[in-house]
């Protein structure tokens, strides 16, 4: 044999040695199922709000100081979406589109919410009352579907009505808006 071909011999017999230590492991020995919790999922804990990007999009705010199952009411909803992004927010471009004009309310009956509006009549065509009915629809839908408690509740399970003070209503869910 020649020296080149032993060589060759020797280092796949020495690289055959190293995978065979690699698959043995390193001396550790196996344990049983360890049990890692709960996974996540779910809703996050507290609320959150859609306000208006300098880009036109709606974007989720988080208000984890305040639980969403303290706000079950849609009119508190309103309530907060009327006192605005924080500063913040603001700085970051963020602004809302439900003015604190009178004539803003929501009801509830069994898990229909119906929400109206001062605007004497709103279009779905128009950027600027998408957003505005994309604010409540998503804000109101995320605060039930989390105050909900069971976890399994998602905002798109939720149908908002939006009433305008004249014209027709429209029923939504949130995704209509984030699209």
């Amino acid at each position: 044999m020649n020296t080149a071909h032993r060589r060759t011999r020797s280092a796949g017999a020495a690289l055959a040695g190293l995978t065979l230590l690699l698959l043995a492991g390193c001396g550790v020995r196996p344990t049983g199922v360890l049990d890692g919790g709960e996974a996540a999922g779910g809703l996050t804990k507290g609320l959150r709000l859609y306000f208006v990007s300098q880009t036109g999009r709606l974007e989720a705010v988080a208000r984890p100081d305040i639980p969403a199952a303290k706000v079950t009411d849609p009119n508190g909803v309103i309530k907060l979406l009327m006192g605005g992004p924080s500063a913040a927010e603001r700085a970051a471009g963020l602004t809302t589109l439900v003015t604190s004009e009178t004539g803003y309310g929501a009801t509830v009956d069994r898990d229909e919410v119906t929400v109206r509006v001062p605007d004497l009549g709103l279009s779905p065509s128009s950027t600027g009352d998408r957003n505005l009915m994309g604010q409540l629809v998503c804000s109101i839908a995320r605060a039930r579907a989390a105050a909900d408690g069971s976890g399994t509740t998602r905002a798109d399970d939720i149908r908002v009505t939006v009433r305008p003070r004249s014209g027709t209503a429209g029923t939504y869910v949130c995704s209509d808006f984030l699209r």
